[in-house]
């Protein structure tokens, strides 16, 4: 039996045997790592009830202590109409007792946190804007860290990438423990960024080439499982410490794993054999089928070595331009990027007006992961049973409808648990698309530019993260029962957006991957058994609304129209 594609040699040596799991362990703690310092912010970030500190008293605290110094807060910080302390100004004591001053020092309440970014930089009042500013910092470095990767990952390789990424993590994060003013913080937010996104795609995308069709999908499935279950564990460590420096610190107990783990991840065969380094991408095919307990390893067909050759020697260099020289990859990928954007914008928005509702912030908390698992579940007894393309259609769809349905408790004046019911539902169908399209996305590219597909593709949807923030705070600008609802407006009408957009993608599931860009272009129009290293198929227009597609006379047994 000749083995003519990637895929085969995968399923000869072992499409999911201990070698591959031993990866897909690696990475998956470092999706959780990641995650848990994405969500970071919900805590460090959070701003406690706060009031003017008394001038003059030194162990003044947002505690009242006793009569005396309650009578002492009264006299001293000004009320607003419903009772409550103002937190920026305080009584001039040195005129009429009455007129009111800017205050430069506060104390907070302690009762959920010891202490945060916010209490320790004092990101209150007229310093209240950097508090926005840091925590947004993380998405423009998420897209320098997507565009490193796209580059560096297809033509350094994907572990080297991963072996800087982690090792800039790390160091980031201990970083954030020590803290002395806003600029840092916001310095180190932005490369936090930078890397946690430059390590976790090649630690996606690894795992995924190493994989056979039929168990891609577990790749998706369980990196963003770990990485959810490992955010209720930040939860824990941030309910447990109450202080952002020791909770830092607790983020950082992953990296002994990652850092080790390093070692027994190899680069990715598809890609080495992609750049003609063929004896390297045997070797690892060679240990691959030895960890796996196959007698006799698979070798690299010569159907690959001529591949490679043709490639190599055609004269022209492979680059991501090639991709958008053709119409119909142009339009494909246009479509991809703009469903990422507004899949994106829809995750991180709606995220963020769970997090900001009323009530424990703990509890909060932990039923937006809840609601994460729960799509998890839908992605993973769907995705394989309909399809990438149907999945990720009907989730987001649907997330868009449940969202544009949140308006009527709204605006009718129902309950707010309907409300908040409906938001969960909606951030569910959308996360669930979201990890669809961590799977679909990255099987529409050719393994010669893979890491620069699905880094562009992350990198595209920073756009609409840095817009989800703003969105989310429209009912700011906008007064009555509208202003809750205008956020949900949007991320509705993105979801329906998107459904479109992904009705024109192709479908992946079961197919082999498409090894070169002429391959992606066909991707979809051929037999699967045509796809991987059909080099004599050519596709001539034959009239200006139909196409026919010309095969050599031992080829055309397989064409189907």
């Amino acid at each position: 039996m000749t083995l003519e594609t990637f895929d085969d040699v995968l399923r000869k040596g072992g499409e999911f045997g201990l070698y591959q799991k031993r990866i897909l362990f690696i990475a998956c703690v470092t999706s959780g790592a990641v995650v848990m310092h994405n969500m970071s912010p919900v805590f460090t970030m959070k701003m406690p009830h706060h009031r003017c500190k008394i001038p003059g008293l030194e162990n003044d605290t947002y505690e009242i202590q006793n009569p005396q110094h309650a009578l002492l807060v009264n006299a001293s910080i000004p009320q607003d109409v419903n009772g409550d302390y103002v937190t920026c100004t305080v009584y001039d004591v040195t005129l009429d007792n009455e007129s009111e001053v800017a205050c430069d020092e506060w104390v907070y309440d302690k009762s959920v946190f010891k202490s945060t970014y916010v209490t320790e930089l004092n990101l209150v009042c007229d310093r209240k804007q950097y508090r926005s500013h840091s925590t947004m910092m993380i998405f423009p470095g998420k897209f320098l860290g997507a565009f490193l990767n796209s580059i560096g990952g297809d033509y350094f390789g994907r572990r080297r990438m991963y072996l800087i990424m982690v090792l800039g993590m790390t160091a980031t994060g201990v970083g954030l423990m020590f803290v002395p003013n806003i600029l840092t913080l916001m310095v180190l937010r932005f490369l936090m960024g930078a890397t946690t996104t430059g390590a976790y795609l090649p630690a996606y995308v690894i795992p995924l080439e190493m994989q056979g069709p039929s168990y891609r999908r577990m790749t998706g499935t369980l990196l963003t499982t770990m990485g959810t279950i490992m955010t209720l564990l930040g939860g824990l460590c941030a309910f447990l410490l109450r202080d952002w420096r020791s909770y830092q610190a607790c983020l950082l107990s992953p990296f002994t794993v990652i850092l080790v783990g390093y070692f027994f991840i190899p680069e990715s065969p598809r890609w080495l054999v992609s750049k003609g380094r063929l004896d390297e991408a045997q070797k690892i095919i060679d240990a691959m089928a030895k960890t796996n307990g196959v007698s006799v390893a698979p070798k690299l067909s010569s159907a690959m070595f001529e591949k490679v050759d043709n490639s190599q020697n055609s004269g022209a260099k492979v680059t991501p331009l090639q991709l958008f020289r053709i119409p119909r990859l142009l339009i494909r990928y246009s479509l991809l990027y703009l469903s990422w954007s507004l899949i994106s914008m829809g995750e991180y928005g709606l995220s963020y007006n769970v997090t900001n509702m009323s009530g424990d912030i703990f509890l909060n908390y932990s039923l937006s992961v809840g609601v994460k698992l729960l799509s998890l579940l839908l992605f993973f007894f769907l995705i394989e049973r309909i399809g990438r393309r149907a999945f990720l259609l009907v989730s987001i769809g649907t997330g868009g409808v449940v969202c544009l349905a949140s308006i009527l408790p709204t605006v009718l004046g129902g309950s707010d648990w309907v409300f908040r019911g409906l938001s969960f539902f909606g951030k569910m169908c959308v996360s669930a698309g979201h990890s669809a399209n961590y799977v679909m996305s990255p099987e529409l590219f050719p393994t010669v530019l893979r890491s620069f597909g699905l880094g562009s593709c992350s990198m595209m949807s920073r756009f609409g993260a840095l817009a989800s923030p703003y969105i989310a705070d429209l009912n700011t600008y906008v007064s009555g029962v509208w202003g809750p609802a205008l956020p949900q407006m949007v991320f509705g009408v993105a979801g329906l957006l998107t459904a479109v957009m992904i009705f024109f993608l192709p479908e992946t599931r079961g197919r082999n991957l498409p090894e070169t860009v002429r391959d992606a272009e066909l991707f979809g129009r051929i037999p699967n058994e045509d796809l991987a290293f059909n080099t004599e198929v050519e596709i001539i227009p034959k009239s200006k609304n139909e196409e026919t597609e010309m095969l050599t006379p031992n080829e055309s047994k397989h064409h189907t129209n």
